[in-house]
């Protein structure tokens, strides 16, 4: 209790005497801004799954007269739990802040380090400082786990006691060295349980209290080494009797006899040279070491890593290597030991402005595993076919991928791929009995695309293969895939029509085939509202059995942005300094008389802007304007905003002959012009920026959402209805249906999150594919197509590139996420 006082006193204090006070009156009082969107989806079809289900999701910002910022996120299904158990899908979060003060509230995560908090979900309250000083300090209190009694008649749900934690970490600068410090402690609560849980169930209370330790030096100009250290103390019954084991780690936390200590370390050394670099890393991991921040942890384990990477040819040809030594049993406890060396090599080469190569070989172990083109052609829900992802440990992989530019200009652009994959795969399915069968997997795929940019107007076609071999036994898919994409209105409406067939053969022997349309449109009404439909009908036919399924998604996202009306009256430009006051300024005699003669004039005008003067009357001004600002900006492909200019051009056209104020509607059409022109620069930044920034976070998310999933997974297979079929399911006791429907329903969404992740992550590397960043990237042109408008009107507003970016990373990850729907749907 002291120690959520202490926070929540450090917390309002940091906010009160930090903020800026001579804001209020110069802004609208309350600026909300954000968005909702709500998905529903039929289904009639064979699958185990219900006939309608529904989502909706929702980010609000409440700016309050410019010093606060109030986030707000929610999210709700109908897959809802009807008793309690320790985690919650349905979550509610806001995220206040001012300047450098960062807040979080309601069901948030943070992360803190992997050995430490790593992405532990809690409901409670937690805050990042980040000054313009060396210290930085970022701090937690909420509740890990909420109770969940023990329920005799519903076994499968596993009883918890309210498991309560808190989190600091406190970091400072130096000039050549950071140090930081992570102190996390988690203690289950005895007395939040009204009901016994019987010993047999062999779950105790716990408590968990780790210190880590971590550094980073620049031992010099591009040598950096990285250290942390951490040390775990775990207590399995706090009910035990006292022990006193470790003299600092005693005054912490209370010691018991079954309190054991745990350690891991993790360094490395890099070194950057020109163009290239090279690493070394060590880490090692006692056997059982644990921590209640995070949900999954891997042990028992040291690794030695060796990486180099090197660009050559001015970025046309890329190079990354990663080699280790891994061992287990660090204890010599274990009836078997295994020492393995792992590699990665990967490399990208533009061999021409046509030609593009990616080729990469590894045998490090992963949950995930390729998933061929017909998991993605042939499912009827975005979320099956997603276990596949740690069914199998791959031990070797390599990849080729091709890409050639057939030709391009701006009315037609044509361009095919090809692309292998090879695999050798252990199966090791989470509750299937162990095998060693050795599993070799081939997939191809070559595919052509042509379009048509003027008519926004895009086709494709696609040939894929998948052949495995198990054992003795060989399994064959192939088939082709076409599809359509036409946008309407200035691409408001976006529609699309695919079709495909494959068919699969075991020895050689015909099991059956696949075919399924697609149908697929969007629309976009006054940039706020977002539509979304589509349609899929699929049927299978096999040796045995026939199947139809259809299913139809409508999605509906808001964005909205609500300020109180801004009543204060628009200071007159007195500033003689500017550009424009110099223009109205006269400088000489003649330009007094021309003056002069111009009062006498009738829609007569003249001057500067940006060095350029615009003289004569409304017709021959227009002109002028309309042909300096085609050359300046509209001409430019970079040129964005261009609707809005035509119809405030227009507009000025309109107004010439009856507008008094023809001179500064002129002049407010080409601030227009220039604050655009001007800020495409500042976009390219903010979007270079944040995609790496983005790249980054990604990165350190991997092994988190891997591993929220295989937990969600293993619920699931751990549930005694798993293992019977179908028709065996729909026997067993209606309790035991709905607990294992809940369990389903975690792993879908977990797994829907985990799919969803993986898409972003990879299209986002094939964005840093090459030289930099690939301004030509398809999708990477559509985002910016659809959003630097947007972007550039809030930059407007504000002026302040912190929001942009911020803004700019939200729509990202939204316009992926999105992406990937419209692949699998």
């Amino acid at each position: 209790m002291k120690v959520k006082l202490l926070l929540t006193f450090f917390l309002l204090t940091s906010i009160a005497f930090g903020q800026n006070l001579d804001q209020i009156g110069k802004t609208p009082l309350v600026k909300v801004n954000g968005g909702i969107s709500a998905n529903t989806i039929y289904y009639n079809g064979s699958a185990n799954r219900d006939p309608f289900t529904y989502f909706v999701n929702g980010n609000l910002n409440f700016n309050i007269s410019g010093i606060y910022n109030i986030p707000l996120s929610f999210s709700y299904t109908n897959q809802d739990f009807s008793y309690n158990t320790p985690f919650k899908i349905n979550r509610l979060s806001i995220h206040p802040s001012y300047k450098w003060v960062a807040t979080h509230i309601g069901d948030v995560a943070m992360t803190f380090s992997p050995y430490t908090v790593n992405g532990h979900q809690f409901t409670g309250f937690g805050t990042d400082l980040t000054p313009n000083g060396p210290w930085k300090l970022s701090a937690f209190y909420g509740r890990l786990l909420r109770a969940t009694e023990y329920n005799a008649e519903v076994p499968e749900a596993i009883p918890a006691y309210r498991r309560m934690g808190y989190g600091l970490k406190a970091g400072y600068e130096f000039n050549q060295w950071n140090l930081g410090l992570t102190v996390f402690k988690a203690k289950d609560e005895i007395n939040s349980l009204n009901n016994p849980i019987p010993s047999e169930i062999n779950i105790d209370p716990k408590e968990n209290l780790v210190v880590s330790l971590e550094s980073s030096v620049n031992v010099f100009k591009n040598l950096t080494f990285n250290l942390e250290v951490a040390r775990s103390a775990v207590t399995e019954n706090i009910e035990d009797e006292r022990e006193a084991q470790d003299a600092v780690f005693g005054l912490l936390i209370d010691e018991k006899a079954s309190t054991d200590y745990y350690t891991a370390m993790n360094a490395n050394f890099t070194y950057t040279y020109g163009r290239g670099s090279v690493g070394v890393g060590y880490e090692r991991i006692d056997p059982e070491y644990r921590t209640f921040g995070a949900y999954f942890f891997n042990n028992d384990l040291e690794n030695i890593t060796v990486n180099a990477a090197q660009e050559l040819f001015n970025g046309r040809v890329n190079l990354a290597i990663n080699a280790g030594l891994q061992r287990d049993d660090l204890r010599d406890e274990k009836e078997s030991q295994s020492t393995r060396i792992v590699s990665a090599a990967n490399a990208t080469i533009k061999a021409s402005d046509r030609l593009n190569i990616a080729a990469s070989y590894s045998n490090f172990q992963s949950y995930t595993n390729i998933r061929t083109a017909f998991d993605v052609i042939n499912q009827v829900d975005p979320l099956e076919n997603l276990d596949t992802l740690d069914f199998r440990q791959v031990s070797q992989n390599a990849s080729l991928n091709l890409g050639y530019l057939l030709s391009q200009s701006k009315t037609k652009q044509q361009n095919i791929g090809f692309n292998l994959t090879y695999q050798t795969t252990k199966d090791e399915q989470g509750t299937a009995e162990a095998t060693n069968n050795t599993t070799n997997f081939y997939n191809t795929a070559a595919n052509y695309a042509l379009t048509f940019p003027e008519r926004s107007l895009s086709l494709n076609a696609a040939v894929n293969a998948a052949f495995n071999k198990v054992e003795e036994n060989d399994a064959l898919t192939y088939g082709p895939t076409v599809g359509v994409n036409k946008q309407f209105f200035d691409k408001k409406l976006r529609t699309g029509i695919s079709a495909s067939y494959n068919e699969s053969l075991v020895n050689g022997t015909s099991q059956g085939n696949v075919m399924n349309f697609r149908a697929s449109s969007g629309y976009i009404y006054k940039e706020k509202h977002n539509f979304n439909l589509n349609a899929l009908a699929l049927f299978r036919n096999s040796t045995t059995t026939k199947a139809n399924d259809f299913t139809l998604t409508f999605g509906y996202t808001y964005s909205f942005d609500v300020k109180k009306p801004d009543l204060r009256f628009l200071k007159r430009r007195t500033d003689e300094n500017d550009e424009i006051g110099q223009a109205n300024a006269p400088k000489d005699s003649l330009q007094k008389l021309e003056i002069e003669l111009g009062k006498t004039k009738q829609n007569y005008y003249r001057f500067r802007y940006r060095g350029t003067v615009y003289e004569g009357n409304t017709s021959l001004v227009i002109n002028q304007i309309e042909a300096q600002s085609y050359d300046d900006y509209l001409k430019n492909k970079e040129a964005f905003g261009q609707q809005r200019l035509e119809e405030q051009l227009a507009t000025l056209k309109t107004k010439a002959a009856q507008d008094d104020d023809f001179r500064n509607e002129a002049i407010d059409y080409l601030d227009a012009v220039y604050a655009r022109k001007d800020f495409v620069r500042v976009y390219k930044e903010s979007l270079t920026s944040t995609l790496q920034k983005l790249r980054q976070e990604l990165q350190g998310k991997e092994q988190q959402m891997k591993e929220k999933y295989a937990l969600a997974k293993a619920d699931k297979e751990s549930h005694p209805l798993h293992k019977l079929s179908v028709e065996e399911r729909k026997n067993a006791d209606e309790q035991q249906q709905f607990d294992y429907m809940k369990l389903t329903t975690i792993e879908k969404v977990d797994a829907e999150r985990l799919e969803s992740y993986l898409f972003t992550r990879f299209e986002i590397e094939k964005i840093f594919a090459g030289n930099g960043l690939t301004d030509r990237l398809k999708n990477l042109e559509q985002f910016t197509d659809q959003y630097q408008e947007l972007a550039f009107d809030r930059y407007q507003k504000d002026k302040n590139l912190e929001k942009i970016n911020i803004y700019l990373e939200e729509q990202i990850i939204s316009y992926y996420d999105n992406l990937y729907k419209e692949t699998i749907d």
